[in-house]
This record gives C-alpha cells, sequence and structure tokens, in this order.
C-alpha cells in the first residue's frame, strides 16, 4: 500500500500550479524546492489524453483494482490537477526531512482508496479535519484534509550514526568470537586424538566440552539479548520517526510557515524567472547543506581540510523544463560564489578559432564537441584555486605544504608557453558511421595441445572523426612525431603522422599540424585535402554560434545517427520501436554560456517531430507508448 501510495503521489504530480498556493506553505528555511505546474501541464496534455495512452491505462486499471472498481479515473483520486504540486527538503540539525505536497478537489477518493487497501481501519486515523496513516517500519506518514496531502519522509543523520555504529560493533565482535571459537575447536580436535590413547584424558575432555556448551549457550543467550536491543532501537527511532513526520505534516497543512515562507526567500524567488516552464528545481545555501550532512556526519575532520565555505558561499542552483510544440528545453543555472567566479572566468575567456569551420561539413555530419577555454587561464588560476582551497586547513602541515606545491607548479610551468602549444579552443567532429573488416588473432590447439594462431574476421562500427586544436607549436609537435616514429610508434607520410594501432584496433588515426591548428583524424584524405585547401567545409550561421559564443557546445544529429541502425538485421520485435525511432528522432543540442557575472547557465534543447505529436510532451507520452509491450 505504502508503495501504491508513493507512486500515485510522485506520479500524479507530474500533472499538477498554484491555484491553491501550496507553495505558501513550504517553510523559507527549506534546502530545495521542486515544482510541477499542472495547468501548464494539463494545457499541454490532458488528464483525459493520458488516461488514453498505455502507461495511463495501466495506471487507472492499477487504481481500479486497488480500489475494487471504486475508482476508475484519476480524477477519481480528488486531485486538483490545475493546481500545482511540489516536493521540498529540509535540513535541520542532522534531521533531513522529504515532503511531497499534491493539492486536493476532495478527499473522498483517497479515503476510499486507503481503506480498502488496510485490513484495519484502526490504522486511520484522525485528528480534527486531518486523516493519516503511518508506516510501522519507517515511520512515513501521509496526511491529508479536503485542500491538499502530503507524504513525510525523514531521517535523523544523528540517530542513524549511533545505530549503525553500534551495530558495526556487534558485528565485528561477532567476527571476532567466531574466528576464537574456530581455533578453540581445533585445539579441541587435537586434544580428542590424543585423548584416545589415554582414558585418562578422555574424561577430562568430556568435562571440557560440558563447560564448553555451557560457553555457546550463554553466548546464544547474549545474541539473542543483542538482537532485542537493536530491534527495540529501531522500533524506539520508529517511534520518533512516526512523532517527528505527523508534526511536520500537521504543521505544513495547517499553513505554521505562511508567515515566513519559500517566497521570503531572494535566491528562490530569483530562480522562477517569467515562470513560462512546466516544471522547476531549486537547491541553495549549498553551506548549509554541506554542514547538516557532512559535519553531523562525523565527518569534519576530513574534511575540515578544505576552504568549503569560502568557495561554495551563497551558490545555489536551479533548472526549468518546458515543454513548446517542437521542443524539450531544460535549462539549469548554476550561481557561484565569488571565489569561485573569479577563477572560472580566468579559466574560460577564450576564443573559437573561426578556421575550424572550413575543415568539416555540416551536412555530413552526426555531431559535434567543443570546448572554448583558456590553456593559460587554466594553469594560472588552478594553483591560486589550489591555495585557496587549503587556506583555512586544520591540518597545518597541508595548510603549508598545498600552496607550496601550487607556487612550485607555476613556477615550472610556463603558462604563456604552454597556451600557445595548445591555446584551449577545442572541437571534435563526428562525420560518419561506418562498418570495417577488422583482422584479429584467436586460438585453437591441435591434438598434442599445442596452441595455434587463426587469424578472423569481423566487421566492427567504427566512427570518422576529426579533432581539432589551436596551436602555434607546430616545431615541437614535429619533435615529439618524430621522437615517436624513432621508437616505432608512429610513420610519417607527406608530413602526416599514424599512430601504429593494433590491426584489433578498427580505425586508423592520423595527426598534422598546419595552418596553426593541430589536427587528429580517422581519414588521411581528409587531412591532405586541408593541407592542399582543396576541403571545402560548409557550417550553417547557428552552429557557428553555438561553438563560438559558449564556453562548451554538445550537437548530436539524431536523424541521421538513427538512419545508420540496419533495421533489417534487427528482430522483428524491435523493428516497430526502430521505426519509430527513425521516423521521430530529431536533434539533441546542449551549450553552456559563459559566465555572466556569477551565473553559469546550461541549456538542453531536444527537438521534436513537427507532425504527429502537438507538442514535447505529447511526443514523450508517445515515446514511452511505443516501448511499451
Amino acid at each position: 500500500m505504502k508503495k501504491l501510495l508513493l507512486s500515485l503521489t510522485i506520479c500524479c504530480a507530474a500533472y499538477t500550479t498554484q491555484a491553491q498556493d501550496l507553495i505558501q506553505n513550504i517553510p523559507a528555511n527549506s534546502s530545495a524546492v521542486v515544482t510541477i505546474k499542472g495547468s501548464n501541464v494539463t494545457d499541454l496534455f490532458s488528464i483525459k489524453e493520458f488516461e488514453n495512452s498505455k502507461i495511463g491505462q495501466e495506471m487507472v486499471k492499477e487504481l481500479a483494482r486497488e480500489s475494487d472498481g471504486d475508482l476508475t479515473s484519476l480524477n477519481d483520486l480528488g486531485i486538483d490537477f490545475n493546481a500545482s504540486a511540489y516536493y521540498f527538503l529540509q535540513a535541520e540539525k542532522g534531521v533531513f526531512s522529504n515532503y511531497f505536497a499534491i493539492p486536493l478537489r476532495s478527499k473522498s477518493g483517497f479515503d476510499n482508496l486507503i481503506k480498502k487497501n488496510n485490513s484495519s481501519t484502526e490504522k486511520i486515523k484522525t485528528d480534527g479535519d486531518i486523516t493519516y496513516m503511518q508506516d510501522n517500519y519507517d515511520g512515513i506518514t501521509v496526511a491529508w484534509n479536503d485542500r491538499m496531502l502530503v507524504v513525510v519522509i525523514s531521517e535523523d543523520a544523528n540517530e542513524d550514526n549511533d545505530y549503525y555504529n553500534y551495530s558495526d560493533a556487534v558485528e565485528v565482535e561477532e567476527v571476532v568470537e567466531s574466528a576464537v571459537d574456530v581455533a578453540e575447536d581445533a585445539v579441541e580436535e587435537v586434544e580428542i586424538e590424543v585423548s584416545e590413547v589415554e582414558e585418562t584424558v578422555i574424561e577430562s575432555t568430556e568435562d571440557a566440552t560440558y563447560s564448553n556448551d555451557d560457553y555457546y549457550k550463554k553466548r546464544q543467550e547474549r545474541y539473542k539479548r543483542e538482537r532485542q536491543e537493536r530491534e527495540a532501537r529501531r522500533i524506539a527511532k520508529t517511534q520518533k520517526a512516526k512523532v517527528r513526520n505527523l508534526q511536520k505534516a500537521k504543521a505544513f497543512i495547517n499553513g505554521d510557515h505562511s508567515s515566513n515562507n519559500i517566497l521570503r526567500n531572494k535566491s528562490y524567488v530569483a530562480s522562477l524567472g517569467k515562470q513560462n516552464f512546466e516544471a522547476h528545481a531549486w537547491a541553495g545555501d549549498f553551506i548549509n547543506l554541506y554542514q547538516e550532512l557532512v559535519l553531523t556526519q562525523g565527518f569534519s575532520n576530513a574534511f575540515g581540510m578544505y576552504n568549503v565555505e569560502e568557495l561554495y558561499r551563497n551558490s545555489s542552483m536551479s533548472s526549468t523544463l518546458d515543454f513548446t510544440n517542437t521542443s524539450a528545453v531544460l535549462n539549469i543555472d548554476y550561481t557561484m560564489s565569488d571565489a569561485m567566479a573569479k577563477h572560472a572566468k580566468a579559466m574560460y575567456n577564450g576564443k573559437m578559432n573561426k578556421d575550424f569551420y572550413k575543415y568539416f561539413n555540416q551536412d555530413k555530419m552526426l555531431g559535434y564537441m567543443s570546448v572554448n577555454a583558456s590553456t593559460e587561464g587554466i594553469l594560472t588560476e588552478y594553483p591560486k584555486l589550489m591555495k585557496s582551497m587549503f587556506a583555512n586547513s586544520y591540518d597545518k602541515e597541508v595548510a603549508t605544504l598545498a600552496p607550496l606545491g601550487a607556487d612550485l607548479l607555476s613556477i615550472f610551468l610556463d603558462e604563456e608557453a604552454v597556451g600557445e602549444l595548445v591555446r584551449g579552443d577545442m572541437l571534435f567532429v563526428v562525420n560518419d558511421i561506418a562498418k570495417k573488416q577488422v583482422t584479429y588473432t584467436t586460438y585453437d590447439y591441435d591434438e598434442n595441445y599445442n596452441r595455434i594462431p587463426i587469424e578472423k574476421t569481423k566487421e566492427e562500427t567504427v566512427p570518422d572523426f576529426i579533432f581539432m586544436a589551436t596551436s602555434n607549436g607546430e616545431s615541437i609537435f614535429n619533435k615529439l612525431m618524430n621522437i615517436a616514429v624513432k621508437e616505432n610508434e608512429m610513420t610519417v607520410d607527406n608530413g602526416i603522422y599514424k599512430f601504429n594501432t593494433p590491426r584489433s584496433v578498427p580505425v586508423n588515426v592520423y595527426a598534422m599540424h598546419a595552418k596553426g591548428v593541430l589536427f587528429f583524424a580517422t581519414s588521411k584524405d581528409h587531412l591532405l585535402a586541408i593541407r592542399n585547401g582543396s576541403f571545402k567545409g560548409s557550417v550553417s550561421g547557428e552552429h557557428k554560434k553555438n561553438i563560438s559564443k559558449n564556453t562548451s557546445a554538445a550537437y548530436v544529429n539524431g536523424k541521421n545517427i538513427i538512419s545508420q541502425i540496419p533495421v533489417n538485421e534487427l528482430p522483428r520485435e524491435f523493428k516497430r520501436k526502430i521505426n519509430f525511432l527513425t521516423s521521430n528522432t530529431e536533434d539533441l543540442l546542449i551549450t553552456t554560456g559563459k559566465l555572466k557575472g556569477n551565473k553559469s547557465s546550461t541549456k538542453v534543447v531536444l527537438n521534436t517531430p513537427e507532425e504527429g505529436h502537438k507538442n514535447g510532451l505529447a511526443y514523450f507520452i508517445n515515446f514511452i507508448d511505443a516501448f511499451i509491450d
């Protein structure tokens, strides 16, 4: 029953915004909050449409079974699907409380469902207008009235430490005593063998056996007593959790935090933006979470070496999920501390080489990944970051040696010279995926058990790629490559170097330095065309912008990749699913922008087909349906 309630609460939450203002009941000191804006979701995909989907039909079927046919629709649950549902986390003095809150139109649906699934109605209790039930094992509490339902799950990290340390000590003691018992038994066996020679020793051995039986009996009694004590501690812990969870559930339902709710938290409010989303998640005050999660667990000595507060003060993270008619968009914003932002800005103050766009063709491209960083900035700022990380270490030796090591690194590294060798802007492009026959060696044995090598061939799928990095260190590159040639690790032909890979490796890799760029590629012809100036690149302005204006970008041409799958070679049961993918897969783009103030923003855009799906959310439901047997 507990599993059903949690599943329904969480799954139904995925359809639930702010009509009944449950957000006003969430305390301002919450560490994390997740919101599902029901009206935005149901505008995209109605409850009726969801019930007609395969996954919806399964949920309705299960609901009817659990309620003996009394509930035949998700609407019968009494949930207000046009209001917001919430999850939030509180961390106070080592107690971590997880809340799931759902707005209700009426409580009768849940009343009927729960009564049908409990053999004794004594498990369901009432206190005023609040009805609740609690799990006897871990104290999970489900409480509701006519306006809302809340599930509270909490853990006391302080109690967990005491309990598990006690259990571990007992287990160690039992292992040690078992080892002692084995040794004693071995000695006893030797004594018995010797006693077979002398009758008087036999008598003494029998007396020892009686003594050992008495010892084993006492030990078993002690084990039983310890198990009872552990069970008593567990029961006491559960009872305490029940009291705590019920108190928290009532406080939420009664609006005890309304005068100081999460809308008074500046970090949370700033993360909301225009609210044109279906889901929103926020986690703030990383230092508070660190202190609650780490320090209360007894790890303060281990983490005292690091200057965590300085590096993560005022840090927070938020994200939104927005479904449009042709895409699903996930935005992630990370607000970092002043100290961390200063280091990050220098590390990612790069400039992308525009010549890269001359060396690949987007029409033949399956995807790319770019990094727009500064090698000089990284080598300059990383030692500074290490020094600040250990600046206030409780360990005086670490506090002295770590900054010294960082200074030595700066002395031995010529940041500007290394930056000339590899500037920091890099682009990796996958042009194609092809099949290739690969020769490999296996072994068999003759009649005299002599191993005989046998050459075989197999077909491997290999990528055709090119990697580019801006570099002014052509002379250094050539020196390194020539050393590799002398060591028979590489061969060289007309200024293009080839790695001597084993025959079992299905791809050849070539290297070249030309036009101020360091190249690695699987196609020698591609590199020759670049060096000769005969290669004609073709890249749209949109891709150029994604690569040059962001610190990193990753693009996947889903339709082209899916088209590479040999559908005719797949089993019949997979063909329908693959056909769905072939007809309904579009592009994926992930970008991380340059820092604006202290904020780093990442965007994930999954494009969805314009035909066959009325919006991005409908696409995901249809996608799930296509893969449900």
